[in-house]
């Protein structure tokens, strides 16, 4: 087998007398794997639709929790709609060094609290010209899973912060800040 080595090269448009060097082909899957900062082939493979929508295009692979994942719900009042990318640069925001937590944050539903039942209008303390917001908030941290206590008092810090009706519901024994 050696001995067709150097019949290829003569043959070849190569005229050298020692044939030597190194061939490496990364493919696309490794080039992908470099461009995104990925480690584990396998991501590339994964069901997971965290996963998965992030495979799409070519920005950095952004690390997901293999922990359980947690649901919060908030019926916020608010002064006027906001689009979910805003909400969820104030959730982010107001939650500061929890942020990283966040996996996602979506509107569910807005109604405007003019079309709201009487009872749910006492209920939230809502005018007329304000809105409430079904938001659906998802916190997993990457390291561990979050207990119940945790999870409620990250919500009662974005219900403090973003909510505007005149009646308050409060998720964790005490309210943020001890009052």
């Amino acid at each position: 087998m050696a001995w067709l080595f150097p019949l290829f090269f003569r043959a070849a448009v190569f005229r050298c007398q020692r044939p030597g060097g190194l061939a490496m082909g990364l493919g696309l899957d490794r080039i992908l794997m470099l461009r995104k900062g990925i480690d584990d082939i396998r991501l590339l493979r994964c069901q997971d639709p965290r996963i998965a929508g992030q495979m799409l295009d070519l920005g950095p692979y952004r690390a997901v929790s293999r922990m359980p994942a947690v649901t919060r719900d908030l019926s916020l009042v608010l002064d006027q709609p906001t689009s979910p990318e805003e909400l969820g640069d104030q959730v982010r925001s107001c939650l500061a060094d929890l942020a990283s937590w966040v996996e996602s944050v979506s509107v569910v539903v807005e109604v405007p609290g003019r079309d709201l039942a009487p009872s749910v209008v006492n209920r939230l303390g809502i005018r007329p010209d304000q809105w409430n917001v079904l938001v659906r908030i998802v916190p997993r941290a990457l390291d561990r899973t979050l207990i119940r206590e945790e999870c409620d008092r990250a919500r009662d810090t974005i219900y403090a912060a973003l909510h505007r009706g005149s009646r308050w519901y409060w998720a964790a024994r005490r309210t943020p800040g001890g009052s």
